[in-house]
């Protein structure tokens, strides 16, 4: 494989550069509204790919300009892209990612982590990174740098031993807290990015995803407790993924019980119940604005439970 063959599947490294990881739009909706693509220019000689406007449309004149992005096609209308960035957006961080947790990374099971990985061992490594993972939570936040490193280590290792669905559901909860931490273009959020990506792909589908998120959360639910930190984190996955895939009240009514759950077992402000309680806010805005009266009706009970979380109490 030449150095231009070498981006992210099946994207050459030039085209991977210049654009950044994206998920198709759902096609479910009334008849005539939706998304087309148009144009067809830009062709690349190393993987085929070209630029192509995606429109938003209603009785299918297209209405608004989404964006561009480069396109392959995988077979009739279905097809894989990557979003265009003309121009690096402009980072902001909202923290300092700089911390000092030199005692963590010399923690045997980190060191120990670390050599597998190194070695190609991801099978050997992930245990290894989830108990190094563990020690981190007790003495740092959710969100610390030091924190984030490992999570993304235990995402990317469950990605790399073939266990799709707790990978996305890692990958759900720590990209967010990446943003945030580091800013969208460092390379350790658009690894997350990438990789999310790339386990949706091998997936096969929002339908597919979401069909084995909730086989996973089913078993989530008769080994673990109901706020066990995993059963929150692969349910607030399969949320998202009902989302994605058009079914917008069980999507709300999935992340509305993860945020209760985590409020209960995580605290109101902690860091991942806030990325649950923000996909939940973010179902509620799609629920109201092209949503069914049950999925209506869903946001409505979401809101009212979201605004008491966050109303004084009398003392």
């Amino acid at each position: 494989m030449s150095e231009e063959r070498r981006g992210v599947y099946p994207f050459c490294a030039p085209c991977t550069a210049s654009s950044i990881a994206w998920r198709a739009p759902d096609a479910a909706g009334p008849a005539g509204t939706g998304s087309r693509l148009y144009g067809h220019r830009d062709v690349c000689e190393n993987c085929g790919s070209s630029v192509r406007t995606l429109y938003a449309t209603f009785l299918w004149i297209p209405v608004s300009k989404i964006g561009r992005f480069r396109i392959i096609p995988t077979g009739g209308r279905s097809y894989i892209g990557r979003k265009v960035v003309d121009q690096p957006a402009q980072t902001v961080v909202r923290r300092a990612p700089v911390t000092d947790h030199a005692e963590l990374d010399g923690d045997p099971a980190y060191q120990m982590a670390e050599a597998y990985w190194n070695d190609h061992e991801p099978g050997r490594a992930l245990p290894c990174y989830q108990a190094a993972l563990a020690d981190r939570e007790k003495a740092l936040p959710a969100d610390d740098p030091a924190t984030l490193r490992v999570r993304l280590r235990v995402a990317q290792g469950l990605l790399a031993t073939g266990n799709y669905g707790r990978a996305i559901a890692w990958f759900e909860l720590v990209t967010p807290q990446l943003v945030e931490v580091f800013g969208p273009d460092h390379e350790l959020t658009r690894a997350a990015t990438e990789a999310v990506t790339g386990a949706r792909l091998m997936v096969g589908g929002v339908r597919s995803e979401a069909k084995l998120l909730a086989n996973i959360v089913a078993v989530d639910e008769q080994e673990l407790d109901r706020h066990d930190p995993q059963l929150l984190r692969d349910r607030a996955a399969l949320g998202r993924a009902l989302l994605d895939g058009g079914e917008i009240a069980p999507a709300i009514e999935t992340l509305a019980r993860t945020v209760g759950d985590a409020e209960i077992a995580l605290g109101a402000t902690h860091p991942d119940t806030t990325v649950y309680r923000t996909a939940l806010v973010e179902a509620c805005g799609v629920a109201e604005s092209r949503g069914k009266k049950r999925d209506v009706q869903a946001a409505e009970t979401a809101r009212r439970l979201l605004n008491d979380a966050v109303a004084p109490t009398s003392r």
